[in-house]
């Protein structure tokens, strides 16, 4: 709810705390308060519970400290009001970390009641009262977190006189707005040394929310290649909650980035987190010169495109589509396999395979790691698929990418399997995750002109096997044609051994599902409960096919096509 909804509303809160059976609060330690005592005080509603996650859960010690900073005015008080989906042992601990009141655990009526009068939708959630009952803002956390004691007493008058100061900020000097935080108006460097926020004006500017070891090296190359090109940008980590303990960690993680950062246990990060309200790990706010925000999250778009991304600005994204097309059209098995005297693969024993022996043949990427589920489930099948395309059409490869692991690992997983590899640790590596946008593990399928078939392979084989190949466009349609007049013949609603509590209808869609019987993905058709998350693949759904297997030798449910 915004505070325009609420401000003006009124409440008697003696009267809006209490029910029929009680008029009281309680303490952590059980003593029973009057609702009546908060007559007078200015009150804030705080809808938490102890599940409440990151970046939220760290709120609690700072709105302990401004608690415990106004206490010697004895005209504020808190109220928890538990946010539901705890055990009572879990809100006892939870509580006992307060010093203010709480609508008793057993109140859930009450408790329910207020989340919905205030239409909290999101927790934590602070709802402020003046002296008179008024709400003046819904937004508490925000304004606590941005403003702290110059808020207090939290008159609407304050809040909005803080707001236009804000505005007013964001218009004229953004960066020195969102990374000043009361007397510090400086950064770190890992070095030790104090660098002025005002050094950052006129550049292009990344906020660097929840550094993660898994992105933070691919953003290190990105930053010093724009460097080295002379570019005005910079990068500032922003670290997540950290205990005092924590030191190490932060100094550790610290060392490896050679940007800036705020310093350790800086409150300004956790302003900054409830201002761009990041969830995601990592996110990436990329603000332009002017001031302005650029890109609520670029972490994606450094991850596909690298420093090609810069400036970020929406001029360079619609010229990186363009950029896209044109390697697309472009596109051949050479200019993704080739690079310098690098223009081979290798097969099972190690023995070269020069690249344009694979020239006009459909190949499938499959980018593994040996500790992959996914692809532990999934290889068998492939092989499967792999040895049954062979014996028709010498027309198809396999070519897997080792994303992970050592070279033992990979020996053996090459060993193990009919097709061709890259060498282990090749270069031509990371060349091809960047131009194939693959992230993780993934599949590939190119065509034998050498542009991208599908980015949908692993699909398509669990649901048409090796009927999938060629991978063409056209032959693909026909499939899906088959297998739709094969559908008109199915059950639109059945139940399933693995699902009883639940009802299964028919589906139809083009965005990947997962099977709940055979852990395995598929694309269309497929049985899903409209109630949770549940899904089968038609082959496992139906159990005429399971109980029919004697006739289906291929064990693909019968859905043969």
């Amino acid at each position: 709810m915004a505070d325009g909804d609420v401000f003006g509303q009124t409440h008697d809160l003696s009267v809006l705390l209490s029910s029929d059976e009680r008029d009281f609060l309680i303490r952590n330690n059980g003593e029973q308060v009057k609702t009546s005592s908060l007559d007078g005080k200015i009150v804030g509603l705080y809808f938490s519970a102890s599940w409440c996650t990151s970046p939220f859960q760290t709120f609690t010690p700072d709105l302990l400290e401004f608690y415990q900073e106004v206490a010697s005015k004895g005209n504020f008080e808190v109220v928890l009001v538990s946010a539901g989906y705890e055990d009572y042992d879990s809100f006892k601990s939870y509580f006992s970390k307060m010093l203010w009141l709480a609508i008793p655990f057993s109140d859930s009526d009450t408790q329910t009641r207020l989340m919905e009068l205030f239409d909290v939708s999101v927790i934590p959630t602070l709802v402020i009262f003046d002296s008179s009952g008024n709400v003046t803002t819904v937004d508490g956390i925000k304004i606590l977190m941005e403003y702290g004691m110059d808020a207090y007493p939290f008159t609407r008058e304050i809040i909005t006189s803080l707001l236009d100061r804000e505005e007013e900020a964001k218009r004229n000097h953004f960066l020195s707005f969102l990374l000043t935080f009361r007397s510090r108006n400086y950064l770190i460097s890992n070095d030790g040394n104090q660098v002025p926020i005002s050094e950052l004006e006129g550049k292009t500017v990344a906020l660097y929310f929840w550094p993660c070891y898994k992105f933070t090296p691919t953003l290190i190359d990105v930053y010093n290649k724009l460097k080295a090109k002379g570019e005005k940008f910079e990068i500032v980590s922003i670290f997540g909650y950290m205990e005092e303990d924590k030191v190490e960690k932060f100094n550790r993680e610290f060392e490896m980035i050679p940007w800036l950062a705020l310093p350790f246990k800086d409150k300004n990060p956790r302003k900054l987190i409830y201002y761009f309200e990041t969830h995601k790990i990592p996110t990436i706010v990329i603000i332009g010169p002017d001031g302005k925000v650029l890109n609520p999250n670029a972490t994606k778009l450094i991850d596909e495109y690298g420093e090609e991304a810069y400036p970020f600005t929406p001029k360079r994204l619609d010229e990186l589509v363009e950029i896209d097309k044109a390697r697309q059209e472009s596109q051949t098995l050479e200019s993704l396999l080739v690079s310098g005297d690098r223009n081979f693969v290798i097969a099972k024993g190690g023995s070269k395979v020069p690249v344009f022996e694979l020239v006009g043949k459909t190949i499938l990427f499959y980018f593994i790691s040996p500790w992959c589920e996914v692809c532990t489930r999934f290889t068998p099948k492939l092989i499967e698929t792999y040895h049954e395309i062979k014996t028709k059409d010498d027309g198809f490869e396999v070519i897997f990418i080792a994303i992970s692991g050592d070279q033992d690992t990979f020996n053996k997983l090459l060993s193990s399997v009919p097709w061709l590899a890259l060498p282990f640790g090749d270069v031509r590596k990371k060349f091809l995750k960047y131009r194939l946008k693959i992230r993780g593990t993934g599949f590939i399928v190119i065509g034998p002109s050498g542009r991208t078939a599908t980015r949908k392979p692993r699909e398509l084989i669990n649901v048409y096997g090796a009927n999938a190949y060629p991978f063409t466009e056209e032959h693909l349609q026909h499939l899906e044609e088959k297998m739709n007049d094969m559908a008109k013949g199915w059950p639109e609603k059945l139940t399933h051994e693995l699902h009883a509590e639940h009802e299964l209808s028919l589906t139809r869609d083009e965005s990947v599902h997962m099977c709940y019987a055979c852990l395995e993905t598929g694309i269309g058709w497929y049985y899903k409960c409209d109630q949770c998350a549940f899904s089968l693949h038609p082959k496992c759904a139906l159990k005429k096919h399971e109980e029919g297997a004697d006739d289906d030798p291929k064990g693909d449910g019968g859905i043969l096509l």
